[in-house]
């Protein structure tokens, strides 16, 4: 196998040799400015004389850009920045992951030039439900790094200091963590942009109300924290407090110039005095679909210029974004936007994963107004990390992205997938509307209509031989819907059976019903309307 397929993002120029360089005993050293991937090299590769590895920051790229060589003379590493140097040593260590017959560590002769298309590309743990642990946010951080998404948001709607309580200030073990969290994401190249979600409650003309917003800002800024976002999302439309319906009026999309004057407020007297390297980030009330509005002729006229805007797409979950739509939103808000895309976010149905591939998002984004995309993950961040893989993928480079082979590029890499990949393709439908299995769908009419059976009693003894053995974090997470899987393809078998005359309609009943009782949802829109119907042929 092409070494390049363990390597996600998969590179933009790279040219393999026939020979390998073996890397056991490697003398790394490198640039000051190249500190951190010198430190992620040695935690792997260990320390020795035999192979020289040089890492330095000089090479005349893109930013985050790198250049990577491995040859008889050893491997050079040349990043853009500090942060493309980082990116290079990400892309030798995962060549020394694709596996080898021959040699225990080594890489092929490679040259590599490298570097991003999107600015922005990351994650916003921004859903309702059961927030990330402590460990699972750390892991997060380290899946980040390897696959050169350089952006964590921090924006759980179920962390009461969050959004509830937004003005009191984090407990000192809860701020510990949060400690950890940035110095770790410092290491791992991935920018922390902590977020506060102040309008439920905040009367926004209130000088009081803004210095609490600033103070809890303080806080975070005090253990390392140097990005924001302001989200103004899911909350009433117009103003509720009396003081701020007399400060900003209350004609239709008042409430805009209240949130324009917090950010406002929040960039000039927090932002500003401490010398911040990058601007605020706000999520609007309206921030879904491409039309002007009201709120969004205010947002565009009193929003500072800088002030980056996200936006969810079309509707608040979508199958399909296109450029004209990026261009129609930014020109709407009258600022630039970013993609807090709602994939594979799963509050609205925790019924159900998607562990499917980023689709449908346009790959000819040239000229574009868009800084990037940030990702909404599931409430299993486990097994987020299959999607989030793709999107990865596809930031880097829009062009060669196809859905198809990243996803296989994302079950090779997370640890667990392949073994459960009968379940990984039950629960690849994207958007949520779509039909959660066309193949097997397609299969069940074909059988309905009298054809032959073989092709969908495979598929169906695939999914009822999940294991229930996998070690890892993803099989933890998706124990109920391996359970619900194995009891929906057994009535899926039943009902084939049935059809043979193998088994009585009291039989089938019953497994459908077991396969019913479960409250994981895989192929319930696909498997039971086909038991449905054998039954009724069978006059049950």
């Amino acid at each position: 196998m092409d070494a390049l397929e363990w390597i996600v993002p998969r590179p933009k120029k790279a040219t393999i040799g026939t020979d390998h360089v073996v890397l056991s005993g490697c003398r790394i050293t490198g640039d000051p400015a190249a500190a951190s991937a010198v430190a992620v090299l040695t935690e792997t590769l260990g320390t020795g004389e035999a192979v020289p590895v040089e890492v330095r920051v000089d090479a005349e790229l893109p930013p985050e850009g790198y250049a990577l060589s491995a040859g008889p003379g050893g491997v050079l590493i040349s990043g853009a920045d500090p942060a493309g140097a980082f990116y290079g040593a990400q892309t030798l260590l995962a060549l020394l992951a694709a596996p080898c017959a021959a040699h225990a560590a080594c890489v092929p002769e490679i040259d590599v030039r490298d570097w991003p298309d999107l600015p922005l590309r990351g994650t916003i743990e921004g859903f309702y439900g059961t927030p990330w642990s402590h460990e699972e946010r750390m892991e997060h951080l380290r899946f980040s790094a390897r696959h050169k998404l350089n952006t964590y948001v921090y924006a759980p709607k179920d962390d009461p200091y969050h959004r509830e309580r937004w003005r009191e200030p984090y407990p000192e073990e809860e701020l510990a963590r949060l400690g950890e969290l940035v110095a770790e994401a410092r290491r791992r190249h991935v920018r922390f942009v902590f977020a506060l979600s102040p309008g439920l409650s905040m009367v926004y003309s209130d000088p009081a109300e803004r210095a609490a917003l600033r103070a809890k800002a303080e806080q975070v800024w005090e253990i390392g924290v140097r990005e924001y976002a302001l989200l103004f999302d899911d909350i009433p439309p117009e103003l509720s407090h009396e003081p701020d319906k007399a400060a900003y009026g209350t004609a239709e999309g008042a409430s805009a110039s209240a949130h324009a004057a917090v950010c406002r407020d929040f960039a000039d007297n927090f932002l500003a005095p401490r010398g911040a390297d990058r601007p605020l980030t706000m999520v609007p009330t309206d921030y879904a679909g491409t039309a002007r509005s009201a709120y969004r002729d205010r947002l565009a006229a009193e929003l500072p210029a800088d002030v980056l805007v996200w936006w969810t797409g079309s509707d608040i979950v979508v199958g399909a974004i296109t450029a004209g739509e990026t261009r129609a939103a930014a020109d709407s808000y009258g600022h630039r936007v970013a993609l807090w895309d709602n994939f594979p976010v799963n509050d609205f149905d925790f019924s159900r994963v998607f562990l499917g591939p980023l689709t449908g998002r346009a790959t000819d984004l040239d000229g574009a107004p868009l800084e990037g995309i940030t990702a909404n993950p599931m409430v299993q961040a486990a097994a987020s990390r299959i999607a989030l893989t793709t999107v990865a993928d596809y930031a880097w480079h829009l062009a060669a992205y196809e859905p198809g082979s990243a996803h296989e590029r994302a079950v090779r890499l997370v640890p667990g997938a392949a073994e459960l990949l009968p379940l990984v393709r039950a629960c690849s439908a994207w958007p949520p509307g779509a039909d959660q299995s066309p193949e097997l769908t397609a299969l069940c009419a074909s059988v309905l209509e009298g054809g032959p059976d073989e092709r969908l009693r495979a598929e169906l003894d695939r999914l009822a031989g999940l294991p229930t053995d996998v070690p890892g974090a993803l099989a933890r997470e998706l124990e109920r819907w391996v359970a619900a899987a194995r009891d929906m393809a057994a009535a899926g078998l039943a009902a084939l059976d049935l059809l043979h005359g193998g088994r009585t309609p009291e039989q089938v009943a019953q497994a459908l019903a077991r396969a019913e009782e479960h409250e994981a949802n895989v192929l319930r829109r696909v498997i039971p309307p086909f038991i449905r119907q054998v039954l009724d042929r069978a006059g049950a």
